[in-house]
């Protein structure tokens, strides 16, 4: 049986805004505007796994309980075959939480972050799902 691959990541909400990170050009989804995640470990569990890879890429720990928002599938670069499953948290916060990338254990994984709200998005593929999870929280605003 074929073993699918499982990532967390979280979504940060302060007021009308989400942070998103862009990814380096090296890795993974190179240039693309996302959240902070990563793959979980075997037996980890998603908003154990959530935080952990939010604070190896950001260097801020999370406290708080995070709510399990929406799952995404990861799927192969042609789309055409299902290869993993995302797990995607929300953290609501009072104040922003600025990620310092270069003390972060991770933070060469994105070049740049920022908070985005509905006006100002900088997806491109609108039908990512993502990208619909993320329009959908920030309408809920």
């Amino acid at each position: 049986m074929e073993h699918i691959k499982r990532d967390a990541g979280v979504i940060v909400k302060y007021k009308n805004q989400v942070l998103l990170c862009k990814r380096n050009d090296f890795g993974e989804l190179p240039g693309v505007w996302s959240i902070p995640a990563g793959k979980l470990g075997i037996n980890e569990n998603p908003t154990s796994g959530a935080k952990r890879e939010f604070l190896e890429e950001t260097d801020i720990k999370i406290t708080d309980d995070i709510e399990l928002c929406g799952f995404i599938n990861r799927t192969t670069r042609d789309g055409k075959k299902v290869k993993g499953l995302m797990y995607v948290f929300l953290w609501n916060v009072d104040e922003k939480k600025i990620p310092d990338l270069k003390n972060a254990k991770d933070g060469e994984e994105h070049t740049e972050c920022g908070y985005f709200g509905l006006d100002n998005l900088p997806f491109e593929d609108k039908n990512d799902q993502l990208v619909k999870l993320v329009v959908n929280i920030l309408k809920k605003s």
